[in-house]
């Protein structure tokens, strides 16, 4: 297995707390149906950090073994913090899901098809000094 990329620990934190921040900030402001897109944005910023953390805690699953990863993981953790607690009904919630799932895939895409110099800095291969940096896997 190869090894962690250092740093990893650093894109895992920022992770850690924009999830975090996100628990926070939704259980004390109102929801608002017609700002429900809030929730894509919220997710979206912390699957592409978290993407980014586990492409350096995982290298050897390449990018195919990390988007999945990072879609389940933002599904459950997403789940986690919509559905526990008080709030609207169980409808606006389901809503709310599927809007934060929106923004975890549509990074998830974004990784696929992305320039290689920018998935090199993403995914850590640009501190990789075994030879020339090959082309990312899509």
């Amino acid at each position: 297995m190869t090894e962690r990329i250092s740093g990893w620990w650093r894109w895992a934190m920022v992770a850690v707390c924009i999830y975090m921040a996100i628990w926070i900030s939704n259980r004390y402001l109102l929801v608002n149906p017609q700002v429900i897109w809030v929730w894509a944005g919220e997710y979206a910023l912390w699957a592409a950090i978290t993407l980014g953390a586990i492409a350096r805690f995982f290298p050897a699953l390449t990018p195919y073994g990390w988007r999945p990863v990072t879609i389940l993981l933002g599904a459950m953790l997403s789940g986690l913090e919509i559905f526990i607690g008080a709030g609207p009904g169980t409808k606006v919630r389901v809503d709310e899901w599927m809007t934060a799932l929106i923004g975890i895939a549509g990074v998830a895409i974004l990784a696929r098809v992305l320039p290689a110099a920018i998935t090199r800095f993403w995914f850590g291969q640009e501190v990789i000094r075994q030879g020339p940096l090959p082309r990312p896997p899509r």
